[in-house]
C-alpha cells in the first residue's frame, strides 16, 4: 500500500548463513576450508569437523561486527582449488541438533 513501509523481518544474523566447506586430513588433523568465505578451522576428530567450523563461522561474525562491517563482509571467498576440492567430495555431514543461534554449515569430507 502506498504510505507503508515494509518492516523486515529481523533476523539473527547466525541464522542468514549457510556456507559449505571442504574438509581434508593434514597430519594429525582435520583441516575444514570455507568456500564462500576463506574461514578455515582445525580439530583432531573427524566426528566435530561441522561443529568445529561452524564456531569458527560465529567467531568471524562476531568479529566483522564489533568491526562496525555487515557479518562476514570484507572476508573473499576462497582459492579455486579448494572449490573443486568440494565439488569431488562425495561425503556430507551436518549437525543434526543446532540452534537457531548458530550458523547452517555442511562440510564435504574430500578423499
Amino acid at each position: 500500500m502506498i504510505g507503508q513501509s515494509k518492516a523486515k523481518p529481523t533476523l539473527n544474523p547466525m541464522h542468514q548463513f549457510h556456507i559449505n566447506a571442504v574438509a581434508f586430513k593434514e597430519g594429525d588433523a582435520w583441516v575444514i576450508q570455507g568456500i564462500e568465505y576463506d574461514i578455515v578451522a582445525h580439530t583432531r576428530e573427524v566426528t566435530t569437523l561441522p561443529h568445529a567450523f561452524m564456531r569458527a563461522v560465529s567467531e568471524n561474525i562476531i568479529i566483522t561486527q564489533s568491526l562496525g562491517r555487515q557479518p562476514l563482509e570484507g572476508i573473499k571467498a576462497a582459492p579455486e582449488r579448494f572449490r573443486a576440492l568440494y565439488e569431488s567430495a562425495s561425503v556430507e555431514m551436518r549437525l543434526t541438533r543446532k540452534n537457531d543461534q548458530e550458523p547452517d554449515v555442511a562440510v564435504r569430507l574430500a578423499a
